[in-house]
C-alpha cells in the first residue's frame, strides 16, 4: 500500500497510534499533539499483579494471570477515562510484562504528551523490540505491533528538534507493510480492526480521497467495543452522520457510564448539532454535559479538560446568539496555571 503523504497527513499518521491509545480524536482544526508537563503524581498506588500465564483481566475472585497490568491500564484508560490510573497500572506493566508491545505503546502516550520525545523514542524501540519476540509465538500480533512501534517512532522523527517529514517517510511506508502482513494472517481479528481502523480515521480526514466508511467497516470487528463504538462516532461525526453518531456514543455510553469522555463526546456531538440545526435544547443539553464531564475531569489529560472548557464556550455563546471569540486558548492558560501537570488540574478555572 502507498500514499502520497503531506506533512500533515505524515504527522497525523505518526502521531496516530498514540492517539489510538488515548483514543482522543477531536476534530483535526483543533487538533495540538504538544502538551507541556508532566504526570502528577498519584496519592495511591494500586497493588502489584504479578504475571503467571495468559494475557487476559482474570475474572472477579480468579487467579491472577500474566498481562493483568496491562488489561487493567487498558480499561482505566479506554473504558474509564481514568489517566491517572492508567499510568499507575502502566508503571507496574513494565516490570510485570516486559515482553508485552502493547505496554510499552500505551506508556508513549505519557512522554508524548507532556513534550519529552526521547523517552517516546525509548518506548517506540521497546514496543518493535517486544513485537519482533513475539513474532515466534505470536505472528499476527508480532507484526501488528511491529507496525505499532515504527508508528510511534515516525512520531519521534516528526517532533525531534532536527526532525522532519522526511525522516519519518521510511517509517511510515513500513507501518502499512506489516499492517497488511498482520491482516493476511486474520482479517477479522479484532486488535488489528481497532488499530488500523484508528489510524485509517486520521488517513480519512488528512489525505484526499481516503474512505471514512472504510474506518467504520474495520471499526465493526473491533474490540473492546467501548473504544471501537467511540471510533465509530467520530467516523459518523465526521462524515456528518449525526443519528448515526449518536447511536454509537449512546451504545459506548451504556458499557461504560462512568466514563467522563464518553460524556464529553455525546455533549460535542450535541453542540455540533446544535449550533448547525440552531437547536437551543441540544444546546442546552450539551452544556449540561459538558458540565458533568468536567465535574470528574481529576482522571483526564490537561488537553481534553481544555476542549470541554472551549466548546462548552461555543454550546454557551451560540445559545446566547454571541460571538464565540473568546472560547479558544483554555489549554495555554490551564498549562500556565498547572504548570507540572498533563493529567488533571490544581488550579481550577472558574466555570462562568
Amino acid at each position: 500500500m502507498k500514499f502520497k503523504f503531506s506533512v500533515r497527513s505524515l504527522l497525523a499518521l505518526a502521531t496516530g497510534v498514540t492517539l489510538t491509545q488515548s483514543a482522543i480524536l477531536a476534530p483535526m482544526s483543533q487538533f495540538n499533539p504538544t502538551i507541556t508537563s508532566v504526570v502528577a503524581s498519584p496519592k495511591t498506588s494500586p497493588k502489584l499483579v504479578k504475571p503467571n500465564s495468559n494475557m487476559i483481566l482474570p475474572a472477579a475472585g480468579s487467579r491472577t494471570k500474566q498481562g493483568a497490568n496491562v488489561e487493567r491500564a487498558k480499561e482505566a484508560m479506554f473504558r474509564d477515562g481514568d489517566y491517572a490510573k492508567a499510568k499507575q497500572y502502566l508503571d507496574l506493566a513494565l516490570k510485570t510484562d516486559p515482553n508485552e508491545p502493547l505496554t510499552y505503546a500505551m506508556s508513549t502516550l505519557y512522554p508524548f504528551s507532556a513534550g519529552d520525545f526521547e523517552q517516546v523514542k525509548v518506548y517506540g524501540d521497546k514496543t518493535t523490540k517486544a513485537a519482533e519476540q513475539l513474532m515466534k509465538i505470536n505472528p499476527l500480533r508480532g507484526n501488528l505491533y511491529q507496525g505499532v512501534g515504527l508508528a510511534i517512532l515516525g512520531a519521534y522523527e516528526m517532533k525531534k528538534p532536527s526532525g522532519g517529514a522526511l525522516g519519518a517517510l521510511g517509517k511510515l511506508q513500513m507501518v502499512f507493510e506489516y499492517m497488511d502482513k498482520a491482516k493476511k494472517l486474520d482479517p477479522n481479528n479484532p486488535e488489528l480492526n481497532l488499530i488500523k481502523g484508528y489510524m485509517d480515521l486520521l488517513l480519512a480526514v488528512n489525505v484526499p480521497f481516503a474512505d471514512t466508511n472504510q474506518a467504520i467497516e474495520q471499526l465493526k470487528n473491533a474490540q473492546p467495543r467501548y473504544l471501537a463504538l467511540r471510533g465509530l462516532y467520530i467516523g459518523h461525526r465526521d462524515l456528518k452522520e449525526y443519528d448515526k453518531a449518536n447511536n454509537a456514543i449512546d451504545a459506548a455510553r451504556k458499557i461504560a457510564p462512568q466514563n467522563p469522555e464518553l460524556t464529553y463526546y455525546k455533549a460535542q456531538l450535541l453542540g455540533i448539532r446544535g449550533r448547525e440545526q440552531r437547536n437551543d435544547n441540544d444546546l442546552r443539553e450539551s452544556i449540561k454535559l459538558f458540565e458533568s464531564a468536567y465535574q470528574k475531569r481529576n482522571g483526564l489529560l490537561l488537553s481534553t479538560i481544555a476542549q470541554i472548557l472551549s466548546e462548552r464556550c461555543q454550546a454557551k455563546s451560540s445559545l446566547a446568539q454571541i460571538s464565540s471569540d473568546a472560547c479558544y486558548g483554555f489549554e495555554a492558560q490551564l498549562k500556565q496555571d498547572n504548570p507540572n501537570l498533563v493529567i488533571g488540574l490544581t488550579i481550577l478555572p472558574v466555570l462562568n
